[in-house]
């Protein structure tokens, strides 16, 4: 049944519920207006509590003097509100979200054709380290998918070929434009098989990746490993490049003495070799699944086992950082068991390892069975304080299943993978912390989203049109992306969601898969047409922007609720959104809960009830991904605030109710602040708080105390709050939460809003803290933020310093960023951002673009034309190209 429809009793001193509230249809009453639709007069029925399990966190932050060019300002969306993904990126005092929205860029990208299947790789492989190559042969069984085929072409990037041969016999070849094309002896018919040995050896520039001891970090070893989405593989192996071509794989890695290499798969042997001092893996996978996913890890690892069930599990760390690496991988085997039930499928593969490797270049990456994790997920007690990567851990697990047991079958669908790994977080996020923490997860998510749907560009979920693959590996596709797998579970009600999640799970596993095997699989389960859904949140783009009103007639005994579609419509951005949600009242003594739909551009909804209701929620659980305008009466947010069942309703109360001041409303709000249930409500209550006291002096002290025996993500706040407000006393308090405050994110907001303070000292403070510690230099990358806001020329030499190698990769990321948002153009920053387009670190030299298009450096469209001829990572190359629009853009 739909969750939305489903009404029962959860007041035990209510009567029996009545009959479930529904719009009459194909009537009209000679009172209504054609687009005026009526609920039957015995049609309302209780509050039914808490629907569903799973949520999450949004927020509209702070600068209500702009809106960032929405059509509607919701104040349930805050800078605050922001995950660990999207927080460092926006600047939390500056308008929310951040406005500038541009066209996306793209080239249609038509789904590659196949001739033919690769059934197995057989990768030998000899891992040189201090030479930082791989020497070795691949073999590969082919299947033909049409009849005569005679040349085979491979993708394959700089690979030194020495030989390729089919049954032991040399076979033409020819190799360039990143493809290996192999001549076999005589035409394959469909559905027939050929063996291709290819030797070869390669100093890889991406697809596997050597690193090592760096003048920041002298403690690392050499070490390997490869990270093959999206289409980076065959830069190592000569492979097939599609998602939908799957191969079942054996790895054999020799390495020196000493080291592991991890691969996919179950290890079948490990072979010593004294006289050379070497060790060779053999590692097998039985199941298929695409090039993207073959994985190999070389390092000195400490193995840390466990099991999840009848799964084994194995963790690999450096050697003294087992502590931290049990802490990091303690609950994998409940994330195991959670993911099994609400899937309907077990975990797939024969074993589940997850190594941490040096300068990985996301945070992880799903390999099947063998996932690749950033050494920095692992933390000290203190570092912890501020951030878990619990979420990082739980998204790259449900990725076995979303993007390994079922893979999009081109990119253009890849919120298949992503968007249903980024919900899974939630899933698990709620059955370990509950529901509060859960839904507070989403409302980050919806946040995360709208800064770049607002501040960058909007496009549909499924898009085929892009220049790199990794363009679309963007906000849309994980948050958004994880929105709509919500907003489709409140759709069709949790069971029946879990249902349609293990039929396509099962009728698609070990296959390629699209949106509409989704949506038939969800229909079948349910019943229902879903075109409507999927057309409007995969193929279309944006959100509904809604202003809501309702008025009582008091004479007809009826709440006329109106609800008004207000987003702009254009090729992308349908006019209409279908717009299932529930409708919360307060009526005497009893809560009601009725489902509506808006499927009109307006539209007025009138509901017979006995009396005028106390209280009006419309979405009180924030299922529906939108921006909502809906004025309240001052009684109503103070009793939503304080009463509501749902954490972001009050939050959502507490935030609407920034724009009042009177003493019963801040009152309120310090209650909230000091002693909600759930942390969120408490900073929606400070973000609130800190607004008004910007408009009302004396309260810093007070604001100030709410920080005591909070949680750091509270105390965070109370820093917004007082950098929001300013003056003299908020300033102190700022100033001592720097110096005593464990959490260095609190430190880095505190320095923040002493720098929004433009006060003469805010410099020599900030600067002052450079010589602190923290996991990965989050408090350098504050106080760079800092410096922008200052705008101050004296921070140029800092920022050229930290730019240098003997500094961790983080800072010199945020460096080479501030460089540009500074502001501040001369010789020696221009030559020093165009030499950064050519470090070793892939996302400084992308960060050095982006810099030399914001100064409009006279040297910068040469300097980025050379090096993107050189540059071999597409991410690179996007983020060059960017900049090359930008730099053409008027100033």
């Amino acid at each position: 049944m739909n969750r939305a429809m489903k009404l029962s009793d959860t007041n035990s001193s209510m009567s029996a519920p009545t009959k479930i509230a529904r719009r009459k249809r194909g009537t009209m009453s000679s009172a209504e207006s054609p687009k005026t639709r009526r609920m039957e007069g015995s049609a309302w029925a209780p509050f039914i509590g808490p629907f569903y399990l799973l949520r999450s966190s949004l927020t509209r932050g702070a600068g209500s003097e702009r809106f960032g060019g929405m059509a509607l300002h919701d104040p349930i969306y805050h800078p605050l509100f922001l995950g660990r993904r999207a927080a460092p990126e926006t600047p939390p005092f500056d308008p929310f979200p951040p406005s500038g929205r541009k066209a996306w860029k793209g080239v249609p990208q038509p789904r590659r054709d196949l001739e033919f299947h690769v059934n197995h790789y057989k990768v030998n492989l000899e891992v040189d380290l201090e030479a930082r190559e791989l020497r070795g042969r691949a073999t590969l069984t082919i299947e033909a998918i049409r009849d005569g085929l005679r040349e085979v072409a491979l993708d394959a990037a700089e690979l030194e070929i020495s030989k390729v041969s089919v049954k032991g016999k040399k076979v033409h070849h020819e190799s360039g434009a990143e493809k290996l094309t192999v001549t076999l002896p005589r035409p394959l018919a469909t559905g027939k098989r050929a063996t291709i040995d290819v030797s070869y050896s390669t100093l890889p520039r991406k697809g596997f990746f050597f690193v090592g001891p760096t003048e920041a970090e002298t403690d690392r070893h050499a070490a390997g490993w490869s990270q093959g989405q999206a289409d980076d593989t065959h830069w190592w192996i000569p492979c097939l490049e599609s998602t939908e071509s799957r191969a079942t794989l054996e790895m054999i890695a020799t390495v020196p003495h000493g080291y592991r290499a991890i691969s996919n798969g179950k290890l079948i042997s490990r072979r010593s070799n004294g006289r050379r001092r070497k060790v060779t893996y053999h590692w097998r996978q039985d199941t298929t699944h695409p090039a993207y996913l073959i994985s190999l890890v070389v390092g000195k690892f400490v193995e840390l086992k466990d099991r999840a069930g009848q799964v084994p599990l194995h963790g690999y760390v450096p050697r003294g950082r087992e502590a931290e690496g049990r802490e990091l991988f303690r609950k994998t085997p409940a994330m195991i068991a959670a993911f099994s039930k609400v899937f309907g499928y077990p975990y797939p593969y024969p074993k589940y390892a997850q190594s941490t490797v040096f300068d990985f270049t996301f945070g992880g990456m799903e390999n099947t069975g063998a996932t690749t994790l950033t050494v920095r997920a692992l933390q000290t007690p203190e570092e912890a304080i501020d951030q878990t990567y619990e979420t990082l851990i739980s998204h790259e697990l449900a990725h076995q299943w979303w993007g390994d047991l079922v893979t999009c079958r081109d990119w253009s669908e890849g919120w298949l993978n992503e968007g249903f790994a980024t919900y899974s977080e939630v899933v698990f996020w709620e059955a370990e912390h509950g529901r509060d923490e859960a839904d507070f997860a989403r409302l980050e998510q919806m946040c995360s989203y709208l800064v770049e749907d607002n501040g960058d560009y909007r496009r549909p979920l499924v898009e085929t049109a892009y220049r790199y693959p990794s363009e679309i590996f963007d906000r849309h596709l994980y948050e958004k992306g994880a929105c709509v797998v919500h907003m489709l579970r409140a759709t069709l009600g949790d069971a029946v969601w879990r249902r349609g999640l293990k039929r396509y799970l099962e009728r698609h596993a070990f296959g390629g898969v699209e949106t509409g095997d989704l949506k038939r699989a969800c229909e079948e389960v349910s019943g229902r047409n879903l075109t409507w859904f999927f057309d409007q949140w995969a193929h279309q783009g944006g959100h509904p922007e809604l202003k809501v009103a309702r008025e009582w007639d008091a004479n007809a005994r009826a709440l006329l609720l109106t609800i008004e579609q207000v987003q702009e419509p254009d090729s992308v951005t349908p006019a209409v959104f279908h717009i299932p949600m529930v409708l919360e009242l307060k009526v005497g003594d009893r809560r009601l809960r009725l489902p509506i739909e808006a499927k009109q551009r307006k539209e007025t909804i009138r509901i017979p009830l006995p009396q005028k209701p106390r209280y009006v929620a419309l979405d009180p659980e924030h299922d529906m991904m939108k921006l909502m305008e809906f004025p309240r009466s001052e009684e109503e947010l103070l009793y939503g605030l304080q009463e509501s069942s749902f954490s972001l309703e009050r939050v959502r109360c507490a935030r609407e109710l920034a724009t009042r001041g009177d003493p019963p409303v801040v009152e309120a709000l310090f209650r909230a602040a000091r002693g909600d249930r759930f942390w969120g409500v408490r900073i929606a209550a400070l973000a609130s708080l800190g607004e008004i006291g910007a408009r009302r002096a004396g309260m810093a002290d007070r604001i100030a105390e709410l920080g005591k025996g909070q949680k750091p993500r509270v105390r965070r706040a109370v820093a917004w709050a007082l950098g929001w407000m300013g003056g003299e006393e908020a300033i102190r308090h700022l100033r001592k939460m720097v110096s005593t405050d464990p959490s260095k994110f609190t430190a880095g907001m505190a320095l923040l809003g002493i720098a929004r303070s433009k006060r003469e000292e805010a410099f020599d403070l900030l600067r002052a803290e450079l010589v602190r510690e923290s996991h990965r230099d989050i408090l350098r990358q504050h106080i760079f933020d800092g410096f922008v806001i200052l705008k101050d020329p004296r921070a140029v030499p800092i920022l050229l310093d930290y730019t240098r190698p003997e500094h961790r990769n983080e800072a010199r990321e945020a460096a080479t960023k501030a460089l540009g948002k500074l502001g501040i153009l001369d010789e020696k920053v221009e030559s020093r951002l165009i030499e950064l387009l050519r470090d070793p670190w892939f996302r400084v030299r992308s960060a050095a673009a982006r810099s030399l298009a914001k100064l409009k450096a006279p040297r910068a469209e040469g300097a980025i034309r050379e090096a993107l001829q050189g540059e071999p990572m597409d991410t690179v190359q996007s983020a060059f190209e960017g900049a090359l629009d930008d730099l053409k853009a008027p100033r």
